[in-house]
């Protein structure tokens, strides 16, 4: 009898010991497949790149405005600075895991809103007035004009944009673009109509009067786009 409680023991010791192993396996086996999404999370992540103006059509024209307080009208350019411009505003994107990183979450369009989650009108005066500052360039995306019948825009004539589930139409949109240095950080865009905005005369000047719209908030990462043009800036500067 001994010796088979002996047995039995050495038995029930060895069932015990292959059970440990079986769950050490099987946790190594979980942290080890965690592990291999976290890393193939990461790497999508840092693939996976947000371009901030994609939602933008190519325009006619782009119109420059360099660094100035008071900038009123747009720097002369010839072929050779459209095509700068053209690349500069298209190295404003980002990866997604940047922006994660960042604690940046939100990569569309939102229009700007009050803290009461009110969108901020603003009239055809304070849309004309948007222009560079001292340390903000704009780009002006100019677009072929808008099809106006019986007071009335012509939606097909026109770009769209889809924000917070609302679709805007324009023939202008404004960029105004700050260097956000190295960083993901907040891009403004002015989208309207330019005979709203700039043709007083129209329909009497109702329209003008009444005529409204939001900003348009992205994020994007404007280092190299800033850089850009500066160099373009110091280009034309020096003729």
């Amino acid at each position: 009898m001994a010796k088979k409680d002996k047995n039995n023991a050495i038995k029930s010791d060895s069932v015990t010991v292959v059970k440990s192993h079986r769950k050490a396996n099987i946790a190594v086996s979980i942290i080890g497949g965690i592990a291999a999404l976290i890393i193939i999370t990461i790497i999508v992540l840092c693939a996976v790149r947000v371009d901030p103006l994609s939602g933008l059509g190519d325009p006619v024209r782009y119109d420059f405005y360099g660094l100035s307080a008071d900038a009123d009208s747009p720097e002369s350019t010839n072929d050779k600075a459209q095509t700068k411009i053209k690349d500069a505003v298209g190295e404003m994107d980002f990866s997604v895991m940047s922006a994660v990183l960042q604690w940046k979450w939100d990569y569309t369009y939102n229009f700007v809103k009050s803290t009461e989650g009110e969108k901020i009108k603003m009239d055809a005066h304070e849309i004309e007035a948007i222009s560079a500052t001292a340390d903000a360039y704009m780009i002006e995306f100019v677009y072929a004009p808008a099809e106006i019948v019986d007071g009335e825009v012509v939606t097909s004539s026109v770009q769209s944009l889809k924000v917070d589930g609302e679709v805007i139409y324009f023939d202008r949109v404004k960029v105004v673009i700050e260097n956000t240095d190295r960083s993901v950080g907040d891009i403004y865009l002015y989208p309207y109509i330019y005979d709203r905005v700039m043709n007083e005369a129209a329909d009497d000047g109702v329209t003008h009067e009444n005529y409204y719209i939001t900003a348009v908030k992205v994020r994007g990462n404007t280092t190299a786009a800033y850089a850009a043009l500066t160099e373009l800036a110091q280009e034309i500067k020096n003729g």
